[in-house]
């Protein structure tokens, strides 16, 4: 039986739950926890936020009564309501879940290089969730990626003189005479491509919105990106979201870990359509946030970039049972980073359930802990060795003992 947890309420508080988990069931006190999990987390994003507001205009005060005392909490004026908050999490949703699982597929096509003089090359093509991908046949590196769900294409089919559909070009949409031009081996072979490719243009958000922004970049199709929506229907349990924040704090603590980030989480899958960010926040402690959430309040806004690294690895019955454990236990710890825990290397099993109670973490702490858990990592060296961009794709000794992390994937959310 897998875990499951009912609908949450519009402002992220868990109202309902039955979650379960395999060979354990979870009393009124992990409820608790798991209804004040998303709170904790969305709330830490918000006073961030807060404290970030560059541009007043952009915000709203809306006065809560809270017993006898009276605050402010600033709003983006766009989102103030939360019926409107619930409203698109909720249009999230239903576009996630009416979007086909379309076919993919794989071959050796042709491509056109943009030099005349040296005409056609072979690539190994993949076509798959709406992406389409090449490869060097000889190499196996990628050449280019084509995500359809954040930019736009137009399909153009060229013809013989006899009539017959002999080539295709993607064209993306904006200010770029970049074009992508492929032919199969055969007619049969080229129509088959030409068909499968409609498909998943026609249900790609560049089809629903135009997205131009993407084709002003200088070799933009040389870069994996994915959109936050692929993230809500693509993204499994174990899979991490690397962080690089604007305020002055991450930039020093990039500084002294000599990395590209500086904050850390992994995605959890509760049920089907619910996809939330377990992480270690300063504010708060272990919390969750739910991702369609994220997008709605474009917490994005807080960093300059946020890329997503999936854990490739089988996840059997075991595999889940054990993560969902890992989060049920851990939800509600407290915050905790100072030098003495730089200064543990070596891991040490904490027996006592009181101690294991008051334990504490940063955010790649948790992460690591998590997946020393799940028996990912040694659990010879200590969980406080890892930073943020220990889990980057720039770590060259991070090693997995099964399993590997796939390479890193730009979120891009202005599709939505």
């Amino acid at each position: 039986m897998q875990t499951s947890i009912d609908l949450p309420s519009p402002l992220g508080i868990v109202q309902t739950s039955s979650i379960t988990s395999i060979g354990k069931i979870l009393g009124p006190d992990y409820e608790q926890h798991l209804q004040s999990a998303a709170k904790r987390s969305e709330q830490d994003k918000l006073f961030r936020k807060q404290n970030q507001m560059n541009d007043i205009e952009e915000f709203e005060a809306m006065e809560v009564q809270n017993q006898n005392q009276t605050s402010l909490i600033y709003y983006y004026k766009a989102l103030k309501l939360d019926e409107e908050i619930q409203h698109n999490e909720e249009q999230i949703i239903n576009i996630v879940n009416i979007r086909q699982k379309l076919g993919m597929i794989e071959g050796y096509l042709m491509k056109k290089s943009p030099h005349w003089f040296q005409g056609y090359s072979q690539r190994n093509c993949i076509l798959k969730n709406r992406v389409f991908r090449y490869y060097d046949c000889e190499n196996k590196k990628l050449q280019g990626v084509l995500n359809f769900d954040v930019q736009s294409f137009q399909l153009q089919e060229l013809q013989d003189k006899n009539g017959n559909t002999v080539e295709f070009i993607l064209k993306p949409l904006g200010q770029t005479q970049k074009v992508f031009q492929f032919k199969g081996g055969t007619v049969d072979q080229t129509k088959t491509w030409i068909q499968l490719i409609k498909q998943h243009l026609q249900d790609s958000i560049g089809s629903l919105k135009v997205l131009k922004s993407l084709s002003s970049y200088e070799y933009f199709w040389r870069f994996e990106r994915i959109s936050s929506l692929q993230i809500m229907e693509d993204a499994e349990d174990g899979d991490i979201l690397l962080f690089q924040g604007k305020d002055i704090n991450c930039h020093i603590q990039r500084t002294l870990t000599q990395s590209n980030f500086d904050h850390i989480g992994i995605l959890i899958r509760l049920n089907e359509n619910q996809l939330y960010l377990f992480e270690a926040l300063p504010l708060h402690g272990v919390g969750l946030c739910r991702w369609n959430k994220f997008i709605v309040c474009k917490w994005n806004y807080l960093y300059h970039k946020v890329i997503y690294r999936k854990l490739q690895v089988n996840r059997d019955e075991n595999f889940k049972s054990r993560i969902h454990e890992f989060v049920t236990d851990n939800i509600g710890k407290q915050y905790s980073f100072n030098p003495a825990k730089l200064f543990k290397f070596k891991s040490t099993m904490l027996q006592d359930p009181q101690q294991q109670q008051t334990r504490t973490f940063f955010s790649s702490e948790l992460v690591a802990a998590c997946y020393k858990y799940l028996n990912l990592l040694s659990k010879e060296v200590s969980s406080t060795q890892y930073s943020p961009g220990s889990f980057s794709q720039e770590n060259q000794k991070l090693s997995l003992l099964y399993g590997s992390l796939s390479e890193e994937y730009l979120i891009d959310f202005e599709g939505e």
